[in-house]
């Protein structure tokens, strides 16, 4: 498959997302309203073919089944907090001494479904403002779709380089590489006014304790300061909590 030469004008790339977007919402039992509430990896799948038919004339995933000799995976993570997607290859030795490829896209589904929840403000992702949750996904989809064809052809792929800027504008049209998904440490902020620094107290074994929040990823990251805690960089030190952000209460020291 000869990526260099993929080029589709911006009138077919909208025409060409258009149908995508149609074919996921007749296909799919969980993505059929443009917020939608539920997804599966069976919808990341189907969406993935939507796509490669579309886009590729099927032959994406003929070439990464050639390389690997098995179907592409798909999965939902809600533990990833800073990239909406990721594509990953993994190798492996095979009994005659052969290396075979295996293949597989990931998407946050946690950080999907916190945006365009209660956040008022503008989604881009790859450079493209995005208005509903489908959008997004399209977008994010799109990008771990170069991902994989960079893989697949090359054996290596990253966002930051030339070549995966100028294959994502001239396929799929995109603007950048970088997405503007609600993140946790978002999420905990504008929901619940929590921040990294916030002063915080929540109770632990019947006790009420105080500390500071520390880091925001599903639960935040509690110092409380303990002399029988562990040392840390201030001089002081701190017994570490992970605590459900509708656990804390704003408070101070």
């Amino acid at each position: 498959m000869d990526l260099a030469s993929l080029c589709n004008p911006p009138e077919q790339v909208a025409a060409k997302s258009a149908t995508v977007r149609e074919g996921i919402i007749r296909a799919s039992d969980n993505l059929k309203q443009p917020n939608f509430e539920r997804i599966s990896t069976q919808d990341l799948a189907r969406l993935f073919w939507l796509y490669d038919r579309t886009f590729f004339r099927g032959l994406l995933a003929e070439a990464a089944k050639r390389n690997s000799g098995q179907a592409l995976v798909f999965r939902l993570s809600s533990t990833m907090t800073r990239a909406s997607g990721k594509t990953f290859l993994y190798r492996r030795r095979m009994p005659d001494g052969k290396v075979r490829a295996n293949y597989e896209i990931a998407v946050a589904s946690r950080m999907l479904f916190m945006t365009f929840n209660q956040a008022d403000r503008p989604v881009e992702v790859c450079g493209l403002v995005c208005k509903d949750r489908l959008e997004a996904l399209q977008r994010i989809m799109e990008h771990e779709i170069i991902h994989l064809a960079e893989l697949v052809t090359y054996g290596r792929s990253r966002c930051s380089s030339q070549r995966f800027k100028e294959l994502a504008a001239n396929i799929f049209g995109h603007a950048g590489t970088k997405h503007d998904l609600v993140t946790p440490r978002e999420h905990a902020a504008v929901q619940h006014g929590i921040r990294v620094g916030s002063v915080v107290s929540f109770e632990f074994d019947g006790r009420q304790l105080t500390g500071r929040v520390n880091r925001v990823n599903r639960r935040a990251t509690v110092l409380v300061e303990d002399a029988g805690g562990r040392p840390y960089s201030d001089g002081k030190k701190y017994q570490k909590f992970y605590v459900p952000l509708k656990g804390l209460t704003l408070a101070s020291l």
